[in-house]
């Protein structure tokens, strides 16, 4: 299948395809998968294109005779070649700092880093002046065939000064020239940077297993959001525009009608797992508390009714009675989670803070966690529980440049009280009431968009009158300060009443019975890891609330490690990290063990090492 068309300068054009893929999970019996790997197909002419396919198909037929996985590093020092042949690669180490076009071998030996930082080609000039604190003068601009606002390149210097009637010629020759000499520039630097964006296209659609999609399956809408009739339509009509992540590269196929082309594509994370629960738990029957009765061993059953001995952690001996012998008492669930990451604001940690003018903040993900039977049968019901991360919806940047980056709050109380605004009308409009758990520090740096964060808020309510959001500070630091994450029950406490009256939605012989009338609002300052702890934490007590509807009793079950659920919420962290820093969750081991131990605060990795340190610092 085709994820969508990548043109550079108009002189390049590839086609992304889907060479490999893998079922991450089914709903309703449709099948859910990512992808693991991409083809680019040069379109520069039928020979080239016709040479990239027979290769790209034999390097797949010969991975599947050898019994090769799909390579999924992102590492850029690896030597296999990437499927683009039939296209001549630029090599970038010519010392005119032209290009000049060699055979497809793409043996890599040195970084993106060390190439943008030792080279005097193009782009190592770009990326300098980029960070310069200067910027681009005009010469440099030009130089590089890049527009100026500063400048109208159609008028000459010249012409400015004399205004004579003879160098209109002269000027249009100039026109000329610099029109050429511009568009023989910016290929230049395009031809220059075109292997570094190829290999990252891959990497972005392939390696880093972001992606999902189905063929028939809308899974950019949640149960509460979701059309219940039949459509014929095409899929890509019917998905949600704002978790709809190749629109622009797939509308040249939307535009030549050729729908049965067009895949839409989710980033985020789909995953989903299998339990059991027992629907007559053994029950103490000499007034036994709920804590000691978790702790039992049964050691010794009778014929009749299944009386059993057990002991408990103290050791003392104490009774409980199960169900009669023969009766099988075991129930099978799913439990399927999908987070949707909004294609607003879109970008990396520290690139991308804050809010937008519209209302749309950076790290937007809407999480749905469902509970269904594994086959999907009508008779069973559905329930479905949405939560939202987002950034802090203020206007404010920090540079990436610090161990302890000071937010930097921008634009007047005005200006980040309207943008502020229409942040939250999006979110009503789109899930009814909304309540705000932030989890950012009360002292210190986060205080600063923290404190603002407040501000805005007590000034909506105002003008709100009795239609509040609610809005809860929990510092989340200052709160599990030694590693003491079980203290988040603290702030679910808090929001119980608030939870309970949003309530989830269920969907019983294909109609939707209830419905989830808000959604809980969770940031902290990245929205990654004291975010999803917490949202794990709301997640479970939905998922014992959905149970019991059910007729079970979580707390009554033998085993209640939940290591389904917490494997499940532990991924989902990674994924969504990995996305927005590049990292996997530095709390993770938490939401994956329940337990906290200092390998998951030692990392030091790939920019994120200043979370880490303030974690270690604080708590």
């Amino acid at each position: 299948m085709v994820v969508g068309l990548l043109t550079v300068t108009g002189s390049h054009s590839f086609l992304i395809s889907i060479t490999r893929r893998q079922q991450v999970a089914q709903i309703q019996g449709k099948p859910i998968y990512v992808i693991t790997e991409v083809a680019l197909t040069p379109l520069g002419s039928k020979a080239e294109a016709e040479t990239s396919i027979a290769q790209t198909h034999n390097g797949l037929l010969k991975r599947t005779v050898d019994g090769h996985a799909s390579d999924d590093s992102d590492s850029e020092s690896d030597t296999e070649d990437f499927p683009v042949a039939g296209h001549d690669e630029v090599d970038d180490e010519t010392t005119t700092g032209q290009s000049s076009p060699t055979k497809m071998g793409h043996n890599r030996t040195k970084s993106v880093a060390e190439d943008v930082i030792t080279r005097k080609g193009s782009y190592g000039r770009f990326t300098r002046n980029f960070f310069s604190k200067k910027g681009w003068n005009v010469d440099q601009r030009r130089n590089l065939g890049m527009s100026t606002s500063s400048i109208d390149p159609t008028v000459s210097a010249t012409d400015v000064e004399t205004g004579d009637g003879e160098n209109s010629s002269k000027t249009s020759l100039d026109q000329a020239r610099f029109s050429n000499t511009t568009e023989q520039k910016a290929n230049n630097v395009a031809n220059t940077l075109l292997p570094k964006l190829l290999r990252t296209t891959q990497i972005l659609f392939g390696a880093s297993r972001s992606f999902f999609f189905s063929y028939d399956y809308d899974i950019t809408r949640s149960f509460a959001d979701r059309r219940t009739t039949v459509s014929e339509l095409p899929l890509y009509t019917e998905v949600d525009p704002l978790y709809f992540w190749n629109r622009h590269v797939i509308q040249p196929f939307i535009d030549a009608g050729q729908s049965s082309l067009v895949l839409p594509l989710l980033q985020g994370f789909v995953g989903q797992q299998s339990f059991e629960m027992d629907t007559d738990p053994p029950k103490p029957v000499f007034g036994l508390d709920q804590s000691r009765s978790s702790a039992m061993e049964m050691t010794d059953y009778s014929r009749d009714d299944r009386i059993a001995t057990s002991v408990d952690a103290g050791g003392s001996n104490h009774i409980v009675r199960r169900s009669q012998e023969g009766s099988s008492t075991e129930k099978s669930f799913l439990l399927t989670l999908i987070s949707r990451r909004s294609v607003k604001r879109a970008g990396l940690r520290y690139l991308r803070r804050g809010v937008d003018e519209q209302g749309h903040t950076a790290n937007g993900v809407e999480t749905e966690q469902i509970l269904s039977s594994p086959s999907w049968d009508s008779s069973s019901s559905i329930h479905s529980f949405v939560q939202l991360r987002g950034s802090i919806p203020i206007f404010f940047s920090q540079t990436p440049y610090s161990f302890k980056p000071v937010p930097q709050v921008q634009h007047s109380a005005d200006t980040n009280f309207a943008a502020f605004k229409k942040h939250f009308e999006n979110i009503s409009a789109r899930y009814g009431n909304v309540q705000v758990a932030t989890l950012v520090e009360k002292h210190g740096n986060e205080a600063i968009v923290g404190n603002e964060y407040e501000k805005h808020m007590d000034r909506l309510n105002a003008e709100n009158g009795e239609n509040k959001i609610g809005f809860e500070w929990f510092d989340f630091h200052a709160q599990c300060r030694g590693m003491k994450f079980e203290n988040v029950s603290i702030l679910t406490d808090a929001l119980a009443d608030k939870l309970d009256s949003f309530g989830h939605t269920v969907v019983a012989e294909g109609k939707q019975v209830t419905k989830q009338t808000g959604v809980l609002r969770t940031n902290c300052m990245d929205c990654l890891d004291r975010t999803n702890v917490v949202q794990s934490a709301c997640g479970r007590r939905a998922l014992e609330s959905q149970l019991k509807e059910e007729g079970i009793d979580f707390s009554l079950q033998v085993d209640q490690t939940g290591h389904f659920f917490n494997t499940l919420w532990a991924d989902n962290g990674d994924a969504i990290s990995k996305q927005y820093a590049s990292t996997a969750a530095l709390k993770g081991d938490f939401t994956r063990t329940r337990k906290r131990d200092y390998k998951g605060v030692s990392v030091f990795t790939n920019g994120r090492f200043s979370m880490t340190w303030n974690f270690i610092l604080d708590g």
